[in-house]
């Protein structure tokens, strides 16, 4: 009994096991790129109950902030992920010396490095720029209302503020 040798691929390559693997590398890195997202969300913040909410599908031109009070002075504390490449950063609402100003940094967000309406580059403005408030439960109306007086002076004419749907009882 005589064996023919079976017909040679050889003319052409073979990509399915490649695309099988390309595939799967896409899948991974798709996954791996979210989970190293850091948003800049204070863990320590408690956010409020609301009964019925929506999710925001798009966080492009938002910044978060996080705020909540000083337990024994009541004083504001706002913090925020302004920077790409930092990490959280105190901002100041009225007064102090230790940090950034929340209005400039607002201000420089909504209306690029000359803080004036209008410009290209480095003064493009950003006139959709979305605030996501997470306001601790606890805070007093008077530390939310800096906040919003500090958005208003930007010019800042949107806002969200970040709840829950799961009720705590402490």
């Amino acid at each position: 009994m005589k064996f023919q040798k079976p017909e040679s691929h050889a003319t052409h390559v073979n990509v399915v096991p490649m695309v099988d693997v390309i595939m799967c590398m896409i899948v991974f890195y798709m996954l791996a790129a979210r989970i190293g997202v850091d948003t800049g969300e204070d863990e320590t913040i408690q956010i409020p109950f609301a009964s019925w909410s929506k999710e925001i599908r798009d966080m492009g031109q938002s910044l978060l902030i996080n705020v909540r009070e000083n337990e024994l002075t009541r004083e504001p504390i706002v913090t925020a992920k302004v920077d790409l490449t930092g990490s959280r950063e105190p901002l100041v609402i009225a007064g102090g010396t230790s940090g950034r100003r929340l209005v400039d940094v607002l201000k420089r967000l909504r209306f690029g490095k000359d803080l004036k309406p209008g410009g290209q580059g480095e003064n493009e403005d950003m006139p959709e720029l979305k605030l996501v408030i997470r306001g601790d439960k606890n805070m007093s109306f008077g530390t939310l209302q800096q906040v919003l007086l500090a958005a208003a002076e930007a010019r800042v004419k949107s806002f969200n503020f970040q709840t829950t749907t799961v009720e705590k009882r402490s």
